[in-house]
């Protein structure tokens, strides 16, 4: 009776023992002690009831196994939380093929059924398949399942998937050459490996959001997108496709007189592009934005499109000479820029007549767009085309020109050398597809001895100027007093002028009626003259006829007593002396007597 109660607590114990619970957020997994064929070398998980850990798992629910042959253990069912991966690892399998990292994806019910992976050929080790976020029923001796984080693309950022497993690169490239078929951006990692991905860097880059990407298939690395400023262009050198190979030829000749304008690409450079899967240089530059751009695959450089400013100057005051700027270096708030400055040391030589001239200088140069990428393939980078070209060719010719002219006259001459080297500059850079937009002479520091000695010339020149003006002021003083004076006379002067006139106008006046009275005198006397001779003739003939009528001493009486009668002859006189009272007729007669013995023709004739 006893031993019944006993064999039957005994049974009762055993089945205790042999019951498992398997709750609704575990899984069981069983393990075959004995009573069982072995697992074949090199098996560890058992596929058809063989001794060891059995491949299938319990569901949750109430089982019971023979305890000594059968053990169970009760394991959490796997939970990925979101924003996670799951990355598997299986320690059961077939090996990976030689050459390969990751074993291939099989239909296993996301490694819920180990059973299945076993026989649907699954490769022990990591697994290109995840588990993206939830739960899952996974027998955890089989499969050992890590967490990580999802692959997560910030705003203003892009991916670059480097693949670590997959074809090998094919010799000649650099970039990987994009699948055939669809990857889902790389969340399909045996999509990628069956659609013939290569390993590598991948041209195709993820844009901003989460990504569930196996890290170890894929490594992504984040970089800001490309930024492309205002006043800028970005030339892109493409590193994708496959290397260009070069014949071997030999060396050409060099010139033997090097010059400026020999083509911008030899038949040896690389050609500018236009297809962005080839290697090279794209002819188009990519205008101001923002872009996703792969910076493996593709190489940018910034080339300033409105202004880059030079300055050789003894205290820089903007800023230290420095590379431009990389893609991506700007904010997206990034103010306008409009221009890039470049500092060097101001130019020093030596003029013609052995003095130190020191000269302060600004160059403005532009790169038009369309120009860009031919100056880039000439130069690699603006900061080449500055430090090769610009710094050499200005420092020479000031200092050829400062060489061949006397220190002042270089000082003196500034307007004209600066107008000669922009047009020198402007000449050369358009060999190099770039505008100059000016050239300045900011300031010439000539040596202080020199400029001593020429200050006090010029102060000597000011002085005698200031003398001569001195004495021209003096010479106006004299003339303003010389015409003051003769102003204060005017009256007197205008008097005396209007006198003279009167005086003038007088004299003309009365020459004018001295001259009328001559011709009226002269007129009247010829009048007379004629009348008199007129009458002279008629009275000599009347004469005539009287004398041959009474004879000459009659007509003399006659005319004699007209005289008389007329006052023309005095025959009294004014005091009367007489000796008797006779005396006036005795005068009378004696006067008579006189007279007509005057007139007598007769007698005249006798005395003939």
């Amino acid at each position: 009776m006893i031993g019944e109660i006993l064999i039957a607590f005994g049974a009762f114990i055993l089945f205790l023992m042999g019951l498992t619970l398997v709750r609704d957020d575990e899984v069981g997994i069983m393990t075959r002690n004995m009573l069982g064929r072995g697992l074949p070398q090199g098996q560890i998980i058992a596929t058809k009831g063989e001794v060891g850990v059995q491949a299938d798992i319990l569901m949750p629910g109430l089982y019971w196994r023979i305890p000594f042959i059968w053990k169970i253990e009760r394991a959490k069912v796997t939970t990925i939380k979101p924003a996670f991966i799951g990355i598997v690892e299986s320690i059961e399998g077939k090996p990976i093929p030689t050459g390969r990292l990751l074993g291939d994806e099989v239909e296993c019910n996301s490694f819920q059924d180990a059973q299945a992976f076993l026989e649907n050929g699954g490769c022990k080790g990591p697994q290109v398949a995840v588990l993206r976020p939830g739960t899952y029923r996974i027998n955890t001796k089989v499969f050992r399942i890590r967490e990580a984080p999802a692959t997560e693309v910030p705003s203003d950022n892009v991916g670059v998937a480097t693949a670590q497993d997959g074809t090998p690169l094919p010799s000649g490239y650099s970039i990987a050459p994009e699948p055939t078929g669809d990857h889902k951006h790389f969340q399909d990692g045996q999509a990628f490996i069956q659609n013939g991905g290569y390993r590598g860097t991948q041209l195709e880059t993820l844009q901003p959001g989460e990504y569930y990407i196996n890290p170890l298939l894929f490594d992504v690395a984040l970089s800001d997108v490309a930024i492309i400023p205002p006043g800028y262009v970005a030339v892109i050198i493409s590193s994708v496709g496959k290397e260009i190979e070069r014949p071997q030829v030999q060396a050409p000749k060099i010139d033997e007189i090097p010059h400026l304008n020999h083509p911008i690409h030899e038949a040896i450079e690389t050609p500018l592009i236009t297809n962005k899967s080839e290697r090279g240089i794209l002819r188009e530059p990519v205008a101001p934005g923002k872009y996703n751009l792969n910076r493996i695959a593709y190489r940018v450089e910034m080339v300033p499109t409105s202004a880059i400013t030079i300055d050789w100057a003894e205290k820089p005051v903007i800023r230290e000479t420095r590379p431009l700027p990389g893609v991506g270096a700007y904010p997206s708030d990034q103010s306008v820029k409009v221009s890039e400055f470049f500092n060097y040391n101001q130019l020093k030589f030596t003029s013609k007549d052995g003095f130190q001239l020191e000269v302060e200088v600004r160059l403005i140069i532009r790169v038009p767009p369309a120009n860009a990428s031919y100056v880039i393939s000439r130069f690699g980078s603006v900061n080449n085309l500055i430090e090769q070209v610009a710094h050499p060719l200005i420092d020479s010719s000031f200092r050829n020109e400062a060489g061949d002219r006397a220190a002042m006259d270089f000082v003196h001459s500034r307007s004209t050398i600066q107008a000669a080297s922009l047009e020198k500059v402007r000449k050369e850079f358009e060999s190099y597809q770039v505008e100059v937009q000016g050239l300045l002479i900011a300031y010439i520091k000539v040596d202080e001895k020199l400029l001593e000695t020429q200050t006090r010339k010029e102060i000597a020149v000011q002085q005698q100027q200031q003398y001569d003006e001195e004495a021209k002021a003096q010479e106006r003083r004299i003339a303003v007093a010389e015409k003051t004076a003769r102003a204060d006379k005017q009256p007197d002067v205008i008097a005396a002028k209007l006198s003279i006139e009167i005086a003038t106008d007088k004299a003309e006046a009365n020459r004018k009626e001295a001259e009328g009275i001559r011709d009226a005198t002269k007129t009247k006397a010829d009048g007379q003259s004629y009348e008199a001779q007129r009458v002279g003739e008629g009275m000599a003939a009347a004469y005539k006829a009287q004398t041959d009528v009474i004879g000459p001493e009659r007509v003399a009486a006659i005319k004699l007593i007209q005289e008389i009668a007329t006052g023309k002859v005095l025959i009294t006189p004014n005091v009367l002396v007489s000796g008797d009272g006779n005396a006036g007729g005795s005068l009378l007669n004696a006067i008579l007597a006189s007279w007509l013995g005057q007139n007598n023709p007769q007698k005249e004739e006798e005395k003939k």
